[in-house]
């Protein structure tokens, strides 16, 4: 188990966090593993720069906590991060409402983060969307399964369409939101903590299509940056939901999007 600490300025207060569980580790190395020597091991963005907060709470066997949420938002901003990837996410009453909602506004909207989360996985009914997915200023990715993920993760021997998962949430939301606009590969066989004795392992969920979107983001920015060019949040998300591709569902309608 590792521990990160971090000591006030004036000393008198330190904090330590450690390990939870494998989630983080696993939705972090789909971003951005790098592994040189065997780059098939790779996440969507090798080498990236991860700023990792902790808001699963250990004594809630790894639930998250409001306070938790705000704290690690703000910490975010000041350390100047460009994207936000969070697969966490649970069910909300009443959408686009409430203090992280709130925050998460202001560090989008004030500060121009981009904030990319899993939608959630109780479909494939509509308005089953996951907080704070159901917020308009996130970007809520749903999971598919691609026909070259079918092979290596499921063992399939026929090859099929690409498709989206039934589990994956859809949107809208009760108050008219489009929720989930996109889709990303909601599997990976990705790295996990040295303490699991695995070294990698299949993880699903749109926890792990929130940072294969949340990866695929971060290359254009950084191609962006590298050119010297300016972006905002509204410019990007606008640039990947209308780029999107589509693919049938279940029924054969082509109603569901997903990101490359």
């Amino acid at each position: 188990v590792w521990a990160l600490p971090q000591v006030a300025a004036d000393g008198a207060r330190t904090t330590l966090c450690v390990d939870a569980g494998s989630h983080g580790t696993h939705v972090a190395g789909i971003i951005g593993a790098h592994f040189p020597d065997t780059p098939e091991l790779n996440g969507i963005a090798p080498g990236c720069q991860i700023v990792g907060f902790k808001i699963g709470d250990t004594r809630l066997d790894g639930m998250e906590t409001g306070t938790a949420l705000v704290r690690a938002l703000g910490a975010a901003i000041e350390r100047g991060v460009h994207i936000i990837n969070l697969s966490f996410g649970e069910y909300a009453k009443v959408d686009d409402i409430g203090r992280f909602t709130a925050a998460a506004n202001l560090a989008v909207h004030k500060h121009g983060l981009l904030f990319v989360t899993s939608a959630g996985n109780n479909g494939p009914a509509l308005s089953t969307g996951g907080a704070p997915g159901t917020s308009s200023c996130c970007i809520a990715v749903g999971a598919y399964c691609s026909s070259a993920m079918m092979g290596p993760q499921y063992s399939l021997r026929a090859k099929l369409a690409d498709i989206q998962y039934t589990w994956s949430s859809r949107g809208p939301t009760y108050d008219g939101h489009l929720n989930v606009s996109v889709s990303a590969p909601g599997g990976a066989i990705a790295p996990v903590p040295n303490w699991t004795l695995q070294g990698r392992q299949l993880m699903n969920g749109t926890s792990m299509a929130s940072p294969n979107a949340c990866g695929g983001i971060t290359l254009l920015l950084s191609a962006l940056a590298a050119r010297g060019e300016r972006w905002s949040p509204a410019s990007i998300r606008r640039a990947i939901e209308t780029t999107a591709l589509r693919t049938p569902n279940a029924t054969g309608s082509a109603v569901e999007v997903w990101a490359l």
